[in-house]
């Protein structure tokens, strides 16, 4: 009994461990292909950037797969996150592209945020300032939207530096003062106070480079009253010494150096150290203090142990000047050179052209000083002249702007004009789409009645016509006979009377009701060839071959009516000898030709004419008439 007791205890211990075991590597295998947990080894920071793209790239395949939107686009996030710290912008932007795409997708308005600050912001890092600059604009108008104050006004202060990178001043300014407008209606907090800064400090730079140096130290004073960030106060106190040094007031420039160094050396950061201390050296020597070179050469030997390129031609570049300022040519020289050469090590283009000014001057002596003063001179004044054009037209539109009423709300009221934008389309959509039903709805209705109307007139014509033969020629043809049977009346009388009763039958038959639903091609070659006789010979070409199916009833009458006013006209007026109609199709239009070798006359329109044309017109076809006294008469209709 203890044997099987113990063996059931094994039996147990065993089963819980094959449990554990096999439970634990379940738990392994599901944590492994989980999503989460390629999520969070993404994001771990102990491991290298090439792990944690390696997750990410693992994340978003997984996400594929399983048709899992939220990670997908977590991982893309990442990814593009991910080598925007490896450095690499080009994929770092067509990731985030991708992550734009998905996010419109998904319709994700925090990764559609996301994705256009990614994409504005690594443009603007790898110096593609059009498209960063596309891109901010972009993204402040989803945070209008989105009633997003601050994320207007970051936006706002990267396309100012944008604009002020391409050389755009004043945009660059109108800009800033638009995202200074919008912090002046927000609560004080440190996020609105560091915006603040930045934007004065960019507003201070802006004015120093169009020459307005008040201006400019106006923005700084303002700023030093703002701020007690001892980072801040150094790049104020800084700026203000530059635009002393632009000045030539070296002694002012003096004073703020020295703040910005003593502020630096409690810092303890050797990078910002070295930089003070070399613009504090530079106006040194300047003014000829006899410590100036060994400063300088101090901040030196600090920048080569930070190995900073860009401070490093900083260094050379001011002990080259400092050595040209004393004449002393090969020392000039030699700095000069080294500058060139840190320039070609950074691919900073506007750096090497500083070191070769250096340079040249060195090596050409005064004509090349000359040429290059003369130069510097004119280019100086021209850009004067395009700085005070640009300056008054931009005092003329900001005192236009701020006339106009600054509104307090502002994102509120985007949203309502956008708001008011969109009924008002809906509202003009709808009058036009009811204007355009009423003129297509009058067009028929006047098509309709013009037609009726039409009609009415061929009744009207065929009920004078029936009048006419029935009343008029019977009681002139009764008068005929009763004359016939009284000889005593004179012959002539009789024949007026003959006269009469033709001239009345021939009208009763041209207006008489025509029968256009039989052979209408038989009824068109009796009309015609009624006019033949022994003088009139009537040629008709090619008639059998329209399809005169095509035609309605309406527009069949009324061609039947115009070639009989053409060739009662004929017979009438134009003594012809020959007369040829021709007819043909081009497409679903019907084209008819006719011309006599009559006398031919002036075209002036009388009544007949002017009937035709009314007549075409009102069944949207049209006559054209050609002659010339001699030449016979031509006519073109088409229908």
């Amino acid at each position: 009994m203890k044997v099987i007791k113990t063996s059931f205890l094994f039996f147990c211990l065993y089963l819980a461990s094959f449990v554990l075991t096999n439970g634990t590597n379940l738990y392994a295998q599901e944590k492994t292909d989980s999503l989460n947990y390629y999520y969070k080894l993404s994001l771990d920071t102990t491991q290298s950037i090439p792990t944690n793209l390696l997750y990410a790239n693992k994340l978003i395949d997984l996400s594929i797969k399983k048709n899992n939107v939220y990670y997908r686009l977590n991982g893309l996030n990442r990814k593009s996150y991910l080598h925007s710290k490896q450095g690499d912008f080009n994929t770092a932007i067509s990731t985030a592209k991708r992550l734009l795409k998905e996010s419109k997708k998904a319709q994700d308005s925090s990764n559609l945020l996301l994705a256009y600050r990614k994409l504005a912001d690594y443009s603007r890092l790898s110096d593609s300032l059009l498209n960063a600059y596309s891109y901010y604009q972009e993204h402040k108008a989803l945070n209008v939207l989105f009633r997003d104050s601050l994320g207007i006004i970051r936006d706002l202060r990267f396309m100012s530096s944008i604009q002020y990178k391409l050389g755009l001043l004043y945009e660059s300014e109108s800009t800033a003062v638009e995202a200074i407008t919008l912090l002046d209606h927000l609560n004080e907090s440190s996020a609105t106070t560091d915006a603040k800064v930045g934007l004065y400090n960019h507003l201070g730079i802006i004015y120093k480079e169009i020459g307005n140096y008040d201006r400019a130290l106006e923005h700084y004073n303002k700023l030093l009253s703002i701020t007690k960030n001892i980072h801040y106060l150094n790049i104020i106190h800084g700026n203000v010494a530059n635009v002393y040094k632009e000045q030539g007031n070296y002694n002012l420039a003096l004073v703020e150096f020295k703040k910005v160094y003593e502020n630096s050396i409690k810092s303890n950061n050797n990078k910002e150290i070295a930089r003070a201390l070399n613009n504090l050296a530079f106006v040194k020597s300047k003014l000829n203090y006899p410590e100036a070179l060994s400063e300088m050469k101090k901040a030196l030997e600090i920048r080569k142990k930070e190995n900073d390129y860009s401070d490093l031609f900083s260094s050379y570049v001011a002990l080259a000047e400092h050595f040209t300022d004393r004449n002393n040519k090969i020392q000039a020289k030699i700095y000069s050179n080294k500058a060139y050469e840190i320039s070609l090590k950074t691919k900073n283009k506007l750096d090497r052209l500083k070191a070769l000014s250096f340079i040249v001057e060195l090596e050409n002596g005064a004509k090349i000083r000359e040429y290059k003063n003369l130069t510097d001179s004119i280019a100086t004044a021209k850009q004067n002249n395009e700085n005070k054009f640009a300056y008054i037209k931009y005092n003329y539109n900001k005192k236009e702007k701020e006339a106009q009423e600054i509104k307090i709300k502002y994102i509120q009221s985007e949203l309502k004009v956008a708001k008011e934008k969109s009924n008002k389309t809906i509202y003009q959509s709808v009058t036009l789409m009811v204007l355009m039903l009423t003129i297509f709805l009058y067009f028929i209705i006047k098509s309709r009645h013009k037609k009726e109307k039409l009609q009415e007139v061929y009744i009207t014509e065929s009920r004078i016509s029936k009048k006419v033969h029935d009343e008029v020629a019977n009681d002139v043809y009764h008068i005929m006979t009763k004359l016939q049977s009284d000889k005593s009346l004179k012959e002539n009388i009789l024949d007026d009377l003959e006269h009469v009763y033709f001239k009345t039958r021939d009208i009763s038959k041209e207006n008489s009701i025509l029968d256009v639903h039989e052979d209408y091609n038989e009824l068109l070659k009796d009309l015609l060839l009624s006019y033949k006789n022994d003088s009139i010979n009537v040629i008709t070409q090619n008639i059998s071959k329209i399809d005169w199916n095509t035609l309605t009833e309406l527009k069949k009458m009324t061609l039947f009516r115009v070639l009989q006013e053409l060739m009662t006209n004929m017979r009438k007026h134009s003594y012809a000898s020959l007369v040829v109609l021709s007819f043909k199709t081009s497409g679903k239009t019907i084209i008819i030709d006719y011309k006599d070798n009559g006398v031919g006359c002036n075209l002036i329109k009388h009544n007949g004419l002017r009937n035709t044309e009314n007549r075409m017109a009102s069944i949207n076809g049209t006559i054209t008439f050609e002659s010339e006294p001699g030449n016979g008469f031509k006519v073109q209709i088409t229908v």
